[in-house]
């Protein structure tokens, strides 16, 4: 079996509820492997600036090439000398593709998410089976919920919590940068002040109150604070039962993060840009509670496999961070049910429905706040032509068609 072609198509759409409960539009780069056999694979890339350009040149290299060896491409692409003649192993670190970050690594991983896909097809078996078999049927979910667009109204507050429960959700998050906006007079010096402090303790009071004690609640911090503000908010809101608070400062600094974990009461997580070896970095700085991986910024399942064996040699646990549409929440559920150490991944567009109905398959996305697992060969998915068509970007078509 060879590769005949390698293929991108880029879908956007509305997001209601976008950022802080304001409305955007969203994009994402799926992308379709052919092979002469007939059997063909989808993956997801982030539709960031590079990455379409490295698909169609590493795509190019691919084609007449054996789809099975996934390693040695992802390796190739993030280490080695991709695209170039011979072989798929790395004979050099000085190609174009040779980064473990930016463009060639988050265009590895929508490639390598279809070569998983066509690989089941090829075999006859699920995903999570490939990577060693899975440890449940069903990953769960935290939703992400940002924040409301009017911050001061804390019965909208409450209608953000109350809303996820009430649809099946038991675990949700919110964006500790979205919560007092309105008490930032400057937003470049990372600083917080007395003020901010108190409203947010109140708003995400009030979610609380509304979902009540049962039900985890996550903080992404974006790295919007530096590290006094950073603690001050982690004391604050210390009695609140938060599950994480993420990316308190920027994660660059280990430093510092190690700093805000060991001065608060909340456990820290953090990763989503990190390789396998950063993780391993950041447990040795005791940084780090919780690995928050995310196989698109990664390179892919395989890697993201990677980094959560380095946390659970260290006995962390592993939530993966998912900023992508139904092929990468698909994807992403398939490494999640086949490591032991999860406690539960990601989603971002519950106000989107067209997000998740990009690709379909036998089960729902969604089931008793999480995505249920089949034994379906491959990812278990197929793409809707007629959801994907109606999301077409300006200037696209249906791959190439």
């Amino acid at each position: 079996m060879q590769v005949t072609s390698v293929r991108t198509m880029r879908v956007e759409g509305p997001d209601p509820g976008g950022i802080g409960g304001k409305a955007r539009t969203y994009s994402f780069l799926l992308v379709r492997v052919d092979t002469d056999a007939g059997v063909h694979g989808i993956g997801e890339a982030l539709d960031f600036p590079g990455v379409r350009p490295v698909l169609e040149a590493v795509g190019a290299w691919l084609v007449g090439r054996d789809p099975l060896r996934i390693g040695p491409i992802v390796r190739g692409m993030l280490y080695g000398a991709l695209p170039a003649p011979g072989p798929a192993h790395a004979q050099s670190i000085m190609s174009a593709t040779a980064t473990v970050a930016g463009p060639p690594a988050w265009a590895a991983a929508g490639l390598e998410i279809a070569l998983w896909d066509l690989a089941g097809k090829a075999l006859g078996a699920p995903v999570h089976q490939l990577l060693g078999g899975a440890y449940r049927d069903r990953v769960r979910v935290y939703l992400d919920r940002s924040g409301v667009a009017e911050v001061t109204d804390l019965d909208a507050w409450a209608r953000l919590g109350e809303r996820a429960v009430a649809e099946g959700f038991d675990w949700l998050k919110l964006d500790l940068e979205q919560i007092a906006p309105d008490h930032q007079p400057d937003p470049w010096n990372r600083q917080i002040g007395t003020a901010a402090v108190a409203a947010i303790a109140e708003r995400i009071g009030a979610v609380r109150d509304a979902i009540g004690p049962d039900i985890d609640l996550g903080l992404d911090g974006h790295m919007s604070h530096d590290v006094e503000s950073a603690i001050r908010i982690g004391n604050a809101l210390g009695d609140l039962g938060l599950r994480w608070y993420e990316d308190p400062v920027p994660i660059t600094s280990l430093a510092s993060l190690a700093q805000v974990r060991n001065a608060q009461p909340i456990a820290i997580a953090a990763g989503e840009t990190f390789t396998a070896e950063q993780f391993r970095q950041a447990f040795e700085a005791e940084a780090l509670d919780i690995a928050h991986p995310d196989v698109l910024f990664i390179g892919g399942l395989g890697e993201a496999r990677r980094a959560t064996t380095v946390a659970d040699l260290w006995n962390a646990p592993v939530a993966f961070h998912d900023n992508g549409a139904a092929v990468a929440t698909i994807a992403t559920a398939h490494v999640a049910a086949s490591i032991p150490n999860l406690l539960g991944m990601e989603y971002h567009f519950h106000d989107a429905p067209w997000v998740g109905a990009l690709a379909r398959r036998d089960v729902p996305l969604f089931r008793d706040g999480g995505v249920p697992l089949t034994e379906a060969p491959g990812l278990g998915l197929e793409l809707d032509e007629r959801v994907c068509r109606d999301h077409l970007a300006p200037g696209e078509s249906w791959f190439g068609h």
